[in-house]
């Protein structure tokens, strides 16, 4: 059977229409890797090893993702009731990015999760896996904007302070007006790594 070149317009509108109701959006929010007891804006030697096995984690679970953020270093924030430039989270997420071959994106600050928020629900996302390593309880105010900004709501649990191997995923369906949310807590397995850093003696 043949097709009116008449009806090709309407066929190609429900197509793209299909498509873009059949588009996901995974983002992946991790916490920060383990930190020394004095702060230092800083991983300890045992966050480092999180960090360093981490990239097999991420790539198992979720694949290679389009985009990686991570907070502006150029920041400063309190930290154990000092003021440092806090390059944590990028340290964190640091070895996936080398691993993929990929940059980081470090265009917002520590405390610019409303930005950020609008920036995950860009079109340009529509179909992206994200990954974004972010302090704890930053986390937790970015889902909940995510979720506020779909009109949608969401139980999102509190981030426990001795936590570091949560990972929360938030996964959008759908495009425009037509998007719905779900929220998932997963775990990367990785607690009890050791506490001396790769190579000491």
């Amino acid at each position: 059977m043949k097709l009116s070149l008449s009806k090709w317009p309407a066929l190609i509108a429900l197509l793209l229409s299909a498509q873009a109701h059949a588009a996901s959006e995974t983002i992946v929010l991790l916490r920060h890797g383990e930190k020394p007891a004095q702060g230092l804006g800083q991983i300890s030697c045992q966050g480092l090893n999180r960090a360093l096995a981490l990239p097999q984690v991420l790539s198992s679970a979720f694949g290679a993702p389009d985009a990686i953020f991570a907070p502006d270093p150029a920041t400063q924030v309190s930290d154990s009731g000092n003021s440092y430039y806090y390059v944590r989270p990028l340290a964190t997420i640091e070895p996936a990015a080398i691993r993929l071959g990929m940059p980081v994106n470090t265009a917002y600050g520590f405390t610019q999760t409303s930005d950020l928020a609008a920036r995950l629900l860009d079109a340009d996302y529509a179909n992206a896996t994200v990954f974004v390593a972010w302090e704890h309880k930053k986390i937790v105010t970015l889902a909940k904007q995510i979720f506020a900004n779909l009109k949608q709501s969401a139980n999102i649990p509190s981030w426990s302070d001795s936590d570091y191997d949560s990972l929360y995923v938030i996964t959008i369906n759908g495009s425009g007006s037509h998007r719905s949310a779900s929220f998932s807590l997963r775990a990367q397995g990785l607690n009890g790594q050791s506490t001396a850093c790769p190579g000491a003696n």
